[in-house]
Parts: structure tokens; C-alpha cells; sequence
């Protein structure tokens, strides 16, 4: 998914608009993100039952067909209402599943990734003392290593990244004031861990405003012009963002993807 992510962002259920601390909640339902630049569209789609996600649904609309973007994910909690597992039929003859360890304050310490009952790879997570996720690595297949730092605001401000077959890069964000998409259905936090892996994005408790990338250039990080994006957010009358719109603050000025969101909140 080409979600800001990310993505993937992690990412523990609070009930659809409901009063918490006088401030009302809502609940991401619907997400589709237009790309001008090479005319696509994708889609998410999430099912609530009971204040959780029950299913997401999401795909590429190109050329009439769907892509290998495609996801089928059905959400499986413990006793504790935790996610514990997610089951994904994106592809009926490689069903893939990332279950779940936790830690003694609950926390998702390790995700296996399987595909048809066969292991594939293993993701460690370690938290700080405020049980945000601070790195992100996995042993085997995918080669994901993140390392992330928060703001005073909880914000996921500076991410370093170093996959196997990447180069190297730290990517700096800047927040607004305003409540995270992803408020309401927290439990996505799992589902932004494990996909999309490559553009895992952890999200904190406001939305990104803009962003600076630095590459590995022999022996320094050198900013990276060209990559460096802002946002310009139109927000519903609950304070959640209900369009998105990502600009290239190159020469350029190029609107890279534009994002419309629909929520729950009665």
C-alpha cells in the first residue's frame, strides 16, 4: 500500500465517536489515494465490529485490474482484545499470516510471517519506556531495519531506515496540531508493521505537515532536494484530516498523491 504511509504507522480500541477525556473520536473507515503522476488510484477499505477491525481491503485500480498491492486482511484478537494475528487472502493460493508475541506489558515483540503454514521470516520490536516503538527489525527475507525518534508530542519525528538492497536514509517530519487519522482504530499499528514493510511509517498523535529525506552518501547523510515533500490538510469539524494532499517541494512543485478519507463517527 502507498500509504504514507507507511505505511505501514503503527499503531488500543476506542469505540466510534465516544467520549474520552471530552474529546470525540472518530473512526478511519475509507482511505483512497489518487497518484497524478502515473494516473493510478488505491483503495482502502476497513470493516468495524464492536470498535475493531474486523477486515481491510486494499487495492491498486490500474488499468482495470488490480496489483500485486492487493490485500485481503482479516484481523484476530486475544482475550485481551490485542491483535494477535493477521490473516491475509489477497492471493487465495498464498495465504499469508503475521502472528504475534507479546512482551509483559503487552506490547507485539516479535511478528512471524508466514506463507501457506511455511515460516519466512521473524520481526523483532523493542519499545521505550512509553511503549512506542523504537526499532524494527527483521531477521530473514525482507531485511527491514528501522530505528525511530519521537518529538515531545509523541510524534514519530526522525526514522532511520537501512533495508537490505536500499541505500540507507533518515527521513525528518514535521506535525500539525490536529488528531491522527488513525486515532480511532489504533490496532492498525499492527498492520502498519508488517505492510507495507518497505514504507513503514509509525505514527504518533498528529499528522505529518512535511518531510526532508537524507541519503548515505559514502560517508554522510546529504539531503536529498528532491524528495522533500508538505502537506496541505483539510480537516473535518472533529479535527481529523478528510483530504490529504502531498506536494514535491522540488522545483518542481509536483502534487504527488492526493488523499480523501471518510470516517465514523456517530
Amino acid at each position: 500500500m502507498k500509504i504514507i504511509a507507511l505505511l505501514l504507522a503503527s499503531l488500543l480500541i476506542f469505540t466510534s465517536c465516544n467520549k474520552n477525556e471530552d474529546i470525540d473520536t472518530c473512526q478511519l473507515e475509507k482511505f483512497v489515494q489518487e497518484n497524478p503522476l502515473n494516473a493510478s488510484f488505491h483503495y482502502d477499505f476497513l470493516t468495524l465490529k464492536d470498535g475493531r477491525i474486523e477486515k481491510m481491503v486494499s487495492y491498486d485500480l490500474n488499468s482495470k485490474k488490480d496489483t500485486l498491492n492487493r490485500v485481503i486482511a482479516f484481523f484476530e484478537y486475544n482475550q485481551k482484545g490485542k491483535v494477535k494475528a493477521v490473516r491475509d487472502e489477497g492471493n487465495p493460493n498464498r495465504i499469508k499470516r503475521y502472528d504475534a508475541s507479546f512482551d509483559n506489558n503487552g506490547n507485539v515483540k516479535q511478528i512471524t510471517q508466514s506463507t501457506n503454514g511455511n515460516i519466512e521470516d521473524e520481526i523483532d520490536i523493542e519499545y521505550d519506556s512509553q511503549n512506542r516503538p523504537v526499532s524494527i527489525i527483521s531477521r530473514y527475507l525482507i531485511g527491514i531495519t528501522r530505528s525511530i525518534e519521537y518529538d515531545n508530542n509523541g510524534n514519530p519525528q526522525s526514522i532511520f531506515r537501512a533495508d537490505l538492497g536500499f541505500t540507507p536514509t533518515i527521513t525528518e517530519h514535521k506535525f500539525d496540531d490536529k488528531r491522527n487519522l488513525f486515532a480511532g482504530i489504533p490496532a492498525i499499528q499492527f498492520y502498519w508493521i508488517i505492510r507495507p514493510l518497505s514504507l513503514f511509517l509509525p505514527f504518533g498523535e498528529h499528522n505529518i505537515v512535511s518531510s526532508k529525506v537524507f541519503v548515505f552518501d559514502d560517508t554522510k547523510f546529504t539531503e536529498a532536494v528532491n524528495q522533500q515533500t508538505r502537506r496541505e490538510l483539510v480537516y473535518n469539524s472533529k479535527g481529523f484530516p478528510e483530504t490529504i494532499k502531498v506536494i514535491r517541494e522540488d522545483l518542481s512543485s509536483t502534487v504527488a498523491n492526493i488523499s480523501t478519507l471518510s470516517y465514523n463517527c456517530e
